[in-house]
């Protein structure tokens, strides 16, 4: 029973994984880039679920006697103390053996039981509050000359891109003035003062366990949108810090409010 218990906990994983890189919805957890390996994995689950689930092999697995049938199996000449003795260290060795199977099932239906349970949501403002933004240095460029190579013309660069220049610049005041066009969805820090909110994205390597989220302050005259909503904001950047860390500050022309996209996520 086990084992055929794993067979399908193993299946409706690949399963899962399958329809969710089929609807979409995985890219909130991975980087893209990861997606061919994801596909593999997902296949090896079901290949490995098929010969779990293998009925010849099912039926050749012994099945497990009681206490009467061992007892009947031993020779008459043993005594009725070592018969007892011997058939209980056999329930107890079982009864251990199938504790840890049941305990290796449970951990291998977790994925897919969390995944049933917690609705399926891409990393948003909520959870700035818990992992902080990140305003250190948070993707090293080799050097200055690379970072020349890699610059864009201000109104196509991301946020990510924009706190990487601003983090790695010899001086950041030499992108004063420049026009910023991004979008992100909006966080307050309390650190900021009153008509200044943060407009943000989150950056991932390799899946959400090690995203970053990063931002741009923004100056607004007009109300600001409210926390978590995706907007688009377009003016000068100027020079801004929170602490000690300098970081890009838009003078908002205007902000706009948006959809969330398909994919909320950059990648370095």
């Amino acid at each position: 029973m086990t084992r055929a218990s794993r067979g399908l906990v193993m299946l409706a994983l690949g399963v899962l994984i399958l329809q969710r890189i089929w609807t979409g919805t995985l890219v909130w957890f991975v980087n893209p880039r990861t997606l061919g390996l994801t596909w593999m994995a997902a296949l090896g689950m079901i290949a490995m679920a098929g010969s779990l689930l293998d009925v010849r092999k099912l039926r050749r697995v012994p099945a497990v006697t009681g206490f009467h049938d061992a007892a009947e199996s031993r020779t008459a000449t043993e005594s009725h103390e070592h018969e007892h003795g011997h058939a209980g260290h056999e329930h107890a060795a079982h009864d251990h053996g199938a504790a840890g199977s049941y305990y290796s099932l449970v951990v291998l239906a977790l994925p897919l039981i969390m995944a049933l349970l917690v609705p399926s949501r891409p990393l948003d403002g909520g959870a700035v509050a818990n992992k902080g933004l990140n305003t250190a240095r948070p993707l090293a460029r080799a050097d200055a000359t690379s970072l020349k190579r890699a610059e864009k013309p201000p109104e196509q660069r991301n946020i990510l891109e924009w706190v990487r220049n601003f983090n790695y610049a010899a001086d950041a005041a030499v992108y004063s003035g420049e026009t910023a066009d991004v979008t992100g969805f909006t966080y307050f820090d309390t650190r900021l003062p009153a008509g200044q909110f943060i407009v943000a994205r989150y950056s991932i390597s390799c899946c959400v366990a090690d995203a970053m989220a990063l931002g741009m302050v923004v100056r607004s005259k007009q109300p600001a949108p409210a926390g978590n909503a995706w907007i688009r904001v377009r003016g000068p950047v100027s020079l801004a810090k929170i602490g000690d860390q300098p970081m890009p500050l838009i003078q908002a022309a205007s902000v706009e409010t948006i959809a969330e996209p398909a994919d909320p996520y950059l990648y370095p």
